[in-house]
């Protein structure tokens, strides 16, 4: 019985080991540690989380949505400009727009690319675009100081959230013992479209390829960043993420409530607001 004790410990700790070695050897070996890789540089102690601009798209009729993100804005210094949702009524803008969607997803696709244009049309070097149900970490800026160390300059795209687990296994293994971390990894299936920056070569990319679409506007993007023409990131886990309960249905999907991805620090719960 002894003898059974001890095995099962030794193996217990070798174990461990070998998960211990794997993981300091993808550090080592991670991209970011690449002495040649040229850095995208940011100003994090800016109003616009280091970008260059922040939009957020938000229904006329959401003004309940519009008076949250307000809050998230000031509580943590930003600026954002709001920008009116194409409504699925709209068919005269609808209609400028070649797509066979639904007027919902369709109405979703035409306000995320007027920005698209809007971003290359003023120059920006890059933006973040935001849906109006969002949440914050409540420690972003930190967050982000992180991420732009490690960001390479031929970014077009960076997930800040997305609805998916990206990353590798070796990061899921640290995570095991330290669940505070966050890493930037390249985007593999990063999907949705509530929290995510373009650069000004990303929106030209976006404005050329993402037309007449058959697909949701995020599984669109997903395809043409799967086949490698588009070069993006994602941060993992999502430090923004979409917040949804019974009185916050989705505009685009009415009646679904999707998978809940959770925020280690929730900036709404903070300020008392959900």
């Amino acid at each position: 019985m002894y003898q059974m004790k001890v095995c099962k410990t030794l193996k217990k700790i070798i174990i461990f080991s070998i998960l211990i070695n794997l993981t300091f050897l993808y550090i080592l070996l991670s991209p970011s540690n690449n002495s040649e890789t040229q850095f995208y540089e940011f100003n994090v102690t800016n109003r616009t989380l280091g970008f260059s601009h922040i939009y957020a798209i938000n229904l006329a009729n959401r003004q309940d949505r519009r008076h949250r993100m307000e809050a998230i804005a000031n509580s943590h210094n930003l600026d954002f400009e709001f920008f009116t949702a194409i409504s699925k009524d709209d068919y005269e803008t609808l209609n400028q727009y070649k797509s066979d969607l639904d007027p919902s997803h369709k109405a979703c696709y035409v306000s995320h690319y007027i920005l698209w244009e809007l971003i290359a049309h003023n120059g920006y070097m890059s933006a973040l675009i935001l849906e109006d149900d969002v949440d914050f970490e409540t420690d972003i800026v930190s967050i982000m100081s992180k991420v732009y160390r490690v960001l390479p300059a031929d970014w077009e795209m960076l997930y800040i959230g997305h609805c998916s687990s990206e990353g590798s296994i070796f990061f899921k293994i640290r995570q095991w013992f330290d669940n505070s971390l966050y890493q930037l990894f390249k985007s593999d299936t990063p999907a949705c479209a509530h929290a995510y920056a373009i650069s000004y070569s990303g929106a030209l990319k976006l404005l050329k390829e993402i037309v007449d679409i058959k697909e949701p506007v995020d599984v669109e993007i997903v395809y043409k960043v799967r086949s490698g023409d588009i070069i993006s990131y994602s941060v993992e886990p999502s430090a923004i993420v979409q917040w949804k309960s019974l009185d916050n249905p989705s505009d685009v999907s009415p009646g679904t409530m999707g998978s809940q991805w959770p925020l280690k620090n929730s900036t709404l719960r903070f300020l008392g607001l959900i």
